[in-house]
């Protein structure tokens, strides 16, 4: 199991948010800087920098002499669907202690479904890494990634570190970096063995993520499937109006 490192600074901030989660779910004001500081074991010129990070996204609004209080929708915008970030970024920017379970790495035959998804260049095996993240302890997201190997490649698993992240896992083995993801979202039942993964009852519904990685050439390297606790984090994306709708932009 590895465990997110966090500096104080964001040690403090993701315990901040932590508490503005809550409050938000509560539909209740923010504790006092006081009362933060005392919980995360920090200062209150700690709690005082977070909060002013925080007023300057627009998740908290601080007002002299008034509670501090959260908004909802800038907090949604706190994991943007079309942003891509780390996932134990995303959870710690939920307020979550993130770690992160290496299940399996192994060669594999590249599978029938997701062959044609993935580069003409690529062998016929790849690189399978089944992988789980916890929130506090609790499963958030199991994910299989399947690495495709180029041509010539070596056939050992060693080559790359399941730790890291699968962007620079596909830039060791395709010499290049991924430029876009083409992300498909979607909902599904669990059977036996995803649900246990998630510790989930059999046929709870998931949030689904179909992702292919592409190259800055157009290569398509790696292809993921996750699945999602249903509730643990929520993501929101933003939609540009155009005409007529919203006129034409200038």
């Amino acid at each position: 199991m590895v465990v997110s490192t966090l500096s104080e600074e964001e040690r403090v901030l993701s315990g901040v948010l932590r508490y503005v989660r809550e409050a938000a779910d509560a539909d209740a004001s923010l504790p006092g800087e006081l009362k933060l500081s005392e919980w995360l074991d920090c200062t209150r010129l700690q709690v005082r920098v977070a909060l002013g990070q925080l007023q300057r996204e627009g998740i908290v609004k601080r007002r002299q002499g008034a509670p501090t209080t959260v908004d909802p929708i800038a907090l949604k915008l706190s994991s943007r669907f079309e942003q891509r970030m780390e996932y134990g970024e995303i959870l710690s920017r939920m307020g979550y202690t993130a770690s992160l379970e290496i299940l399996s790495t192994e060669i594999v035959d590249l599978p029938s479904d997701v062959e044609p998804l993935l580069s003409p260049l690529a062998q016929q095996k790849a690189i399978r890494i089944m992988l789980r993240w916890f929130a506090d302890d609790r499963p958030a997201m199991v994910a299989e990634y399947i690495l495709a190997l180029p041509e010539g490649a070596s056939l050992d698993p060693h080559q790359i570190t399941p730790t890291d992240s699968v962007f620079v896992s596909a830039h060791k083995l395709w010499g290049e970096a991924v430029a876009w993801e083409v992300v498909t979202a979607g909902v599904s039942t669990l059977d036996q063995s995803w649900a246990e993964l998630l510790d989930l009852p059999v046929n709870s519904a998931s949030k689904t993520w179909e992702v292919v990685g592409v190259t800055l050439s157009g290569e398509r390297v790696f292809h993921s499937y996750e699945h999602h606790h249903p509730n643990l984090v929520m993501y929101s994306f933003v939609r540009t109006i155009r005409a007529p709708w919203g006129g034409p932009l200038h």
